[in-house]
Parts: C-alpha cells; structure tokens; sequence
C-alpha cells in the first residue's frame, strides 16, 4: 500500500472515520470538556480534517495547515476545552486514522511492511504539527 493508497482509504473513509473518532474521543477517560460539544460539530470538524489529509500529509507544515490547527486551538480555549483535551483528540484523530488503514491490510510484505513504517512516520509527523500548531493557537493573546 503506496501512499496515495492510503490517501485514497481515509479521505473516502472520512465519514467512518469521524464517526470512529467522535466514539473514541465520547469514550476516552478524561475527554470531560469534549462532551460539552455537540457531536455533529465535532464529526463536522473531524471530517474536514479527514477529507483534506491528503493535500498536506507530506507537507505538515504548509500555511494552511498550520492555520487550521491554530484555529482549532483558538476554538477549544474559547470554548473552555482544557488544553490536554485538545492534544489527546489529535492524538486520537492519529490513532483511529492509522488503525483503519492497518484493519484494511496491504502491509503483508516487506516491501510493503517498509511503506508502512514510512506512512506511519508521515502521519505521525503530521498530527505532531499539528498539536504544536493548535497549543500555539490555544496560548495566543486574544
């Protein structure tokens, strides 16, 4: 499974995959402050992350990127989430991405075990920026 495979696979499965993330994150022990939010908000926002993943993933420090997770961090303090919510809900938005792509296979060789690892590096760096981008939006000066 190349990359645009695994593009192809979340940006399709984005409503699964929101979904996935809205149980998750309802579920999750010290999520308090994300129960205050309504589930069509944050499977709206989830979503839009999930269907655009494909257009920053290999550049996750591009503008645009940077100024979403920068508004999702200025929203969530705004709305009196706790910092440490924020950044396990991106953590979360990883995990449930990565364990989707896994359930779907493709990573039975090692030539394809080596993509993987690769892939993984990919996302995680991704939703790495993407944390320090929405606390550096969270801490701004209003």
């Amino acid at each position: 499974m190349d990359i645009n495979s695994v593009i192809r696979l979340v940006e399709g499965g984005a409503d699964k995959l929101a979904q996935r993330w809205v149980e998750r994150v309802r579920h999750e022990e010290g999520m308090v402050d994300y129960l205050r939010i309504s589930e069509s908000e944050l499977k709206g926002h989830i979503h839009r992350a999930y269907e655009e993943i494909g257009t920053y993933l290999d550049q996750p420090r591009h503008p645009a990127m940077a100024e979403y997770f920068r508004e999702l961090g200025r929203k969530r303090r705004n709305e009196h989430v706790r910092l440490a919510e924020v950044l396990r809900a991106i953590q979360l938005a990883r995990a449930v991405l990565w364990q989707h792509v896994v359930e779907q296979g493709g990573f039975d060789s090692t030539v394809n075990l080596y993509q993987a690892l690769n892939l993984y590096r990919q996302v995680v760096t991704f939703f790495d920026a993407g944390q320090i981008f929405a606390a550096e939006g969270y801490l701004e000066k209003e």
